[in-house]
């Protein structure tokens, strides 16, 4: 409910005023029979007067001039999106997102700038074990998807977790689906008070509590690891399985991470300026501990570009924060981090490495700036001394 009325007032800032259902469908809102891949997702909407927010979203953004606004409701989220594209990088999906991404509220706010271009969202029947129902505030995260078909993965996997008798949840969000198990209260930890405590400063650490439940704890050494797209490790790492709190309950605490970071990367061919398809890679990471390992999975989508009779050479251009929050919080400076060893595991043997700073001298020798790049990847046509260059954008947005 508090996720439902945190978007009617956005809806009432951007000065929208709600619309009935009828009106809605009447405007063409409702997801078209034939579905090309891609869609510019806007938002995503879970609980009681989902359907109609995001119905009320769609219509007015399409009196808004936006074209080929629809929704897709599934599994209890209606999601709001835009636009049929077959590739990643076609003109009119960038553009589209471009300008969703733009929009400001009364209050000189951007609600959308998390808009990413996605897999159009699949309609799946609701989970028989939602997460939103179980008795308890805190859950152990052990699964997670992004991928499309993430909610029939997630639903067959808590599914055989309940045949092996866990108890099994599943909860699926506008971009990200999560099986978790268990259902806990602040009775699981050995000082709950602690829980709830907020820092009052930037940078504050504050003490954890511990938890002292021995169930829980057996079901921590049972799923140390979250598993990623059904995959036990990532790019070789692990991600340790956590408590999480349920959606809806609001106990005070800080467990889940107020932001998800959206990670976008390309591969860009210095012979024709232009970012194959294969060589593009988006993904989201549920904190900025993870983006490490989200950046090894997306550097080994992107290696199918590379030649295999020669060895290239790639440069490092930048990662440009697309909004405040990415940029105060370092999120560019967290995926370069991460970017650099992932090439050279990744193309060992098939690629030559160039640093950021040696890629910098390279465009400045050519009369080029990386924020130039950023903005126009067509720039790198003819740069000398590299066969292939990586940019890319971080986008912090709230759950």
């Amino acid at each position: 409910m508090k996720r439902y009325n945190r978007w009617n007032r956005t809806l009432a800032a951007l000065g929208l005023a709600g619309a009935a259902m009828a009106a809605a469908a009447a405007a063409g809102c409702q997801a078209p029979a034939q579905q090309r891949q891609l869609t510019v997702l806007l938002a995503g909407f879970a609980g009681p007067g989902s359907i109609e927010t995001a119905q009320s979203l769609a219509k007015q953004l399409a009196d808004r001039n936006l074209a080929d606004v629809f929704v897709v409701e599934s599994a209890g989220i209606a999601n709001v999106c835009v636009g049929h594209f077959d590739t990643w990088n076609n003109a009119r999906a960038m553009e589209t997102r471009a300008r969703i991404r733009a929009l400001r509220d009364t209050a000189g706010n951007l609600p959308f700038a998390g808009a990413s271009v996605v897999p159009i969202p699949e309609p799946v029947p609701p989970s028989p074990w939602p997460l939103e129902k179980a008795d308890g505030d805190f859950t152990l995260h052990v699964a997670s998807w992004e991928a499309p078909g993430r909610m029939v993965k997630a639903q067959a996997y808590a599914a055989e977790l309940r045949r092996q008798g866990y108890e099994a949840y599943v909860h699926h969000g506008p971009r990200l689906s999560m099986v978790s198990i268990g259902a806990f209260g602040p009775e699981i930890f050995d000082n709950p008070a602690l829980v709830s405590l907020a820092p009052t400063q930037p940078g504050q650490k504050m003490p954890k509590p511990k938890i002292v439940d021995p169930k829980v704890n057996d079901l921590i050494a049972k799923f140390p690891h979250i598993r990623l797209e059904g995959e036990d490790t990532w790019d070789g790492k692990h991600l340790p399985t956590q408590l999480v709190i349920v959606p809806g309950r609001d106990p005070g605490t800080r467990v889940i991470p107020k932001a998800l970071y959206r990670v976008a990367l390309w591969m860009v061919d210095t012979r024709t300026g232009l970012a194959d398809e294969r060589g593009h890679a988006e993904g989201v990471a549920q904190s900025k501990g993870e983006i490490s390992v989200l950046v090894g999975g997306l550097v080994k989508q992107m290696m199918a570009v590379i030649p295999a009779d020669r060895v290239v050479r790639i440069g490092i251009v930048a990662i440009g924060p697309t909004d405040g929050a990415s940029a105060q919080e370092r999120a560019d400076a967290a995926v370069l981090d991460a970017l650099v060893p992932a090439l050279g595991r990744v193309a060992a043997g098939k690629a030559t490495i160039v640093s950021q700073d040696e890629t910098r001298q390279l465009l400045d020798a050519a009369g080029k700036s990386p924020n130039e790049v950023l903005a126009n990847p067509r720039l790198v046509r003819g740069i000398q001394g590299l066969d292939l260059v990586v940019i890319g954008t971080v986008t912090a947005f709230t759950r």
